[in-house]
């Protein structure tokens, strides 16, 4: 080889070497350039798990208060919940839901309605599978109550029959047609191979829901354990203990001394209760409904002041300073969280000067400058002064700071409003004689949502003595209506009649609160009604992920 060659060969080597080298440094600076991307790591969210225990009160009761068919107090309607189970459960919203009814329709004729029970619902303690007979022998036990006895039987006279169509089916059979059969089919229903055997009255109460009795002595506690057989997923929380207590200053002391996890109140000053963020509340809406009901027989028989009164109010503003909050301005008598309200989205007009033209076009205005708006009659001028009554409540005086709260909002529009507060009994009579101009009333609303009773002709509660053959026919459209479709749309007209016409002034529902230790967890919106039917979501302890 000659030299020529020999540096030939060392040119190649080293260029070689050098490409090598240049080669080496551009991937790593490419390795060090350029991001790398991984996956982020899978991060598990703690979850509820099985485990502790709630404390709650109960009223104190005799034995003979046990009948879920006779519960009238609303505590023991909701601890009785957690034993039994309706065929229909009507939601927070007003729409039927099923339980141990899986289905229903009706007939063509609207009155034949026929339900379909769930299978292999089983009952507490051993006692069976739940069929048709239990239905039909709770209806039984319902037709031998007064309507004093039970809130249930209400419905019963509405109803022609009922029977078993096989082990698994009963049809109900209306005299008129109507969804008041649905409406009917809310009662808890007893185990009939059980209460054969024991006093319904006085026995252990056995039904088909979440919990079932461990203990009970409705002088000291009752306790409960989760249903081993309960149809559905089974709840959280695996003990309860109902401390029977007698009254609710008794109940808030215990609550306060950390005795309880859980009350309810209907305190407008709740907030109170709160500390450090171990204690917290949830409002839910009661069925108390307030309104003005109108002698339409008097002064009032006069549309513009019944609807000049309902622009002169602002129902928001009564609310927040006679009710702290605690309550739903609303229009309409049917619950705002019903589907078949229009809620707030159709809330009457506070509008003072809308209120002052109605009082004109019946010819009241401020002649003499008085701030009071006056009529000529007869050669007389009278001013628009009238009686407010109010029932006396020396446990509960918010209604007297509701009816001053209205008076001095009709005054600014030149209505002069005297209040009468009486004794429960005069009140009473003072409005079932019709001897008042306005009545501050009370009504406790069922789950039908039908108000005939307050504002039909010849209705019960018909204290105002409103009558219109219009607003009748709407009432009976309602009580005739078969499909939630069918309802919604009856209830619309009838709440548009209803605002023009203004049988009531509608004012709001009340709201309770629920007080809870911290540490409880409430996932679900709650209703008065049901309180504890949410009580299997609720949950205390989490399970901490793997890892």
């Amino acid at each position: 080889m000659n030299f020529k060659s020999i540096v030939l060969l060392t040119i190649a080597f080293a260029v070689l070497v050098l490409s090598a080298c240049g080669s080496r440094n551009e991937t790593q600076q490419a390795q060090e350039t350029i991001p790398q991307y991984t996956l982020p790591p899978v991060i598990k969210e703690a979850v509820p798990a099985v485990g502790g225990e709630i404390v709650f009160p109960a009223p104190k009761q005799k034995p003979s208060k046990l009948n879920p068919l006779k519960a009238k107090n609303v505590e023991l309607y909701n601890m009785l919940s957690l034993i039994y189970e309706q065929p229909i459960r009507i939601g927070a919203d007003g729409k039927a839901y099923p339980e141990l009814a899986e289905t229903w329709e009706v007939n063509e004729t609207g009155t034949v309605w026929t339900f379909h029970l769930r299978k292999g619902v089983k009952w507490q303690g051993d006692n069976g599978e739940m069929t048709a007979d239990d239905i039909i022998y709770t209806i039984d036990q319902l037709k031998t109550y007064s309507e004093s006895e039970s809130n249930y039987v209400q419905n019963i006279g509405l109803i022609a029959g009922y029977q078993k169509t096989d082990a698994n089916t009963v049809q109900i059979t209306l005299k008129s047609p109507g969804y008041s059969a649905v409406y009917f089919m809310t009662f808890p229903v007893l185990c009939k191979s059980y209460c054969e055997k024991h006093d319904v009255d006085t026995g252990r109460p056995v039904g088909t829901g979440p919990y079932q009795v461990a203990e009970i002595d409705m002088e000291d506690s009752v306790t409960f354990e989760i249903n081993p057989s309960w149809w559905k997923q089974a709840p959280y929380i695996q003990n309860l203990k109902a401390i029977c207590i007698p009254d609710y200053d008794a109940e808030i002391s215990q609550f306060e001394q950390n005795m309880l996890d859980i009350m309810t109140t209907s305190s407008l000053t709740v907030d109170t209760y709160l500390k450090y963020d171990k204690i917290k509340y949830v409002d839910y809406m009661t069925h108390y409904y307030d309104c003005l009901v109108p002698n339409v027989k008097g002064i009032l028989s006069d549309i513009n002041l019944r609807l000049a009164i309902a622009y002169a109010l602002d129902k928001r503003s009564v609310v927040s300073t006679a009710l702290l909050g605690h309550a739903v301005a609303v229009d309409y008598p049917v619950s705002p969280a019903s589907y078949l309200s229009g809620g707030s989205s159709t809330m009457y007009e506070f509008n003072q000067q809308k209120a002052r033209e109605a009082l004109e076009l019946s010819g009241w205005t401020d002649k003499d400058d008085d701030k009071i708006v006056e009529k000529a009659e007869g050669g007389q001028i009278a001013d628009l002064d009238l009686r407010l009554i109010i029932p006396s409540n020396n446990e509960d005086d918010y209604r007297s700071d509701v009816a001053q709260n209205i008076a001095a909002q009709l005054l600014e529009c030149g209505i002069s409003v005297q209040i009468d507060e009486m004794e429960p009994d005069a009140y009473k009579t003072s409005l079932e004689s019709g001897s008042f101009d306005l009545a501050l009333c009370t009504f406790y609303m069922d789950e039908n949502p039908d108000i005939s009773f307050m504002v039909g002709t010849g209705g019960r509660c018909n204290y105002g003595g409103y009558s219109d053959a219009t607003l009748d026919g709407l009432l009976q459209n309602c009580a005739a209506a078969l499909k939630e479709d069918d309802l919604k749309t009856a209830y619309t007209k009838l709440e548009e009649q209803f605002l023009a016409q203004m049988p009531q002034i509608a004012l709001y529902y009340r709201t309770n609160a629920l007080l809870y230790n911290a540490q409880i967890k409430i996932p679900s919106a709650l209703c008065e009604k049901g309180l504890f039917s949410t009580i299997p979501q609720w949950y205390i302890n989490m399970e901490e992920p793997e890892g």
